[in-house]
């Protein structure tokens, strides 16, 4: 019984370690995005779509079981959130490309405080004490960084970000709803992959696929890491630690991403938002921990 408490405890103090990694995977996110200098909608894109195709050889008998189990309509429907996941990706670019990677990283940790806030509003239609104040904390520090910077909101992608943040939502919603009794590598692989295929016509219609000069070393290696490291091992990090700890032990460790962007950004890019904006930041930070503790508290 001590030798298997024993494995048991060590085992968890490794999946610890993997979730502290895939933490840091996600902070290196904006270095990269920024060292490639593709077109935004290019990056946003292949990111995913390589994700996708990484994952294929893994999950070819999966999908081909998936459609004769559950038929084509059912594996079609997994392309709504797909897309979702696709159009927050090319949200998050734009806006990563406009603003400081500091803020497009606080920005989207809000994620959990408007998921809340609109599964209450569709399912239950009450707000707790709770939301209402996470809500007060993000309009204070979208105030104090609307104050901060003059009356301008962010430097010009801000709202990008936040509307990507609002897109990630959404595909959590639905992504609640149609991934039951998937596989989660066969839905991971999915949504990359036709994510990254349902938007890449944007790079087309732009022109931005043409202008992409595939002799670009330092940008191709950049977007293949940005597709392995907080795409893969990210991600994969944090489903899998759900196997061993609580969903909000869990939902910490994305609390770490915009630390880890920060740190980056000032060591490897030289980025250092101004002081002023960190106030916004610790807002934003609270309102989101404020949020993961009510879930924890929920019956059941």
């Amino acid at each position: 019984m001590d030798m298997e408490i024993k494995e048991e405890t060590g085992k968890k103090r490794a999946v610890l370690v993997f979730m502290l990694i895939g933490a840091l995977t996600f902070g290196f996110a904006g270095v990269l995005t920024r060292i490639c200098l593709f077109p935004d909608t290019v990056i946003a894109s292949f990111r995913i779509l390589l994700a996708g195709l990484i994952l294929a050889p893994f999950c070819i008998t999966g999908v081909w079981k998936l459609l004769k189990e559950q038929g084509i309509k059912r594996y079609l429907l997994l392309l709504i959130p797909a897309l979702l996941l696709g159009i927050h990706f090319q949200l998050w670019v734009i806006g990563l490309k406009r603003t400081y990677i500091a803020a497009a990283s606080f920005i989207v940790t809000l994620s959990p405080v408007f998921f809340a806030l609109t599964e209450r509003l569709i399912f239950r239609g009450r707000l707790n004490k709770s939301t209402y104040l996470s809500l007060g904390l993000v309009v204070a520090g979208a105030l104090w960084l609307l104050w901060i910077r003059g009356g301008k909101l962010g430097k010009e992608g801000d709202l990008f970000c936040f509307a990507s943040m609002l897109f990630f939502v959404v595909y959590l919603l639905v992504s609640q709803r149609v991934s039951r009794g998937i596989p989660h590598l066969i839905y991971i692989h999915t949504i990359y992959l036709w994510g990254g295929l349902l938007t890449l016509p944007l790079s087309l219609i732009t022109g931005d696929l043409a202008a992409v000069r595939f002799n670009d070393i330092a940008s191709l290696s950049a977007l293949m890491a940005l597709a392995i490291f907080p795409s893969l091992i990210g991600h994969t990090a944090l489903n899998y630690g759900v196997r061993y700890f609580p969903p909000l032990t869990v939902s910490f460790f994305t609390l770490l991403e915009p630390v880890f962007a920060t740190i980056t950004a000032a060591l490897f890019l030289s980025e250092f938002p101004g002081i002023g904006e960190f106030p916004s930041y610790i807002l934003f930070v609270s309102a989101t921990v404020i949020v993961m503790l009510k879930m924890k508290s929920k019956p059941g």
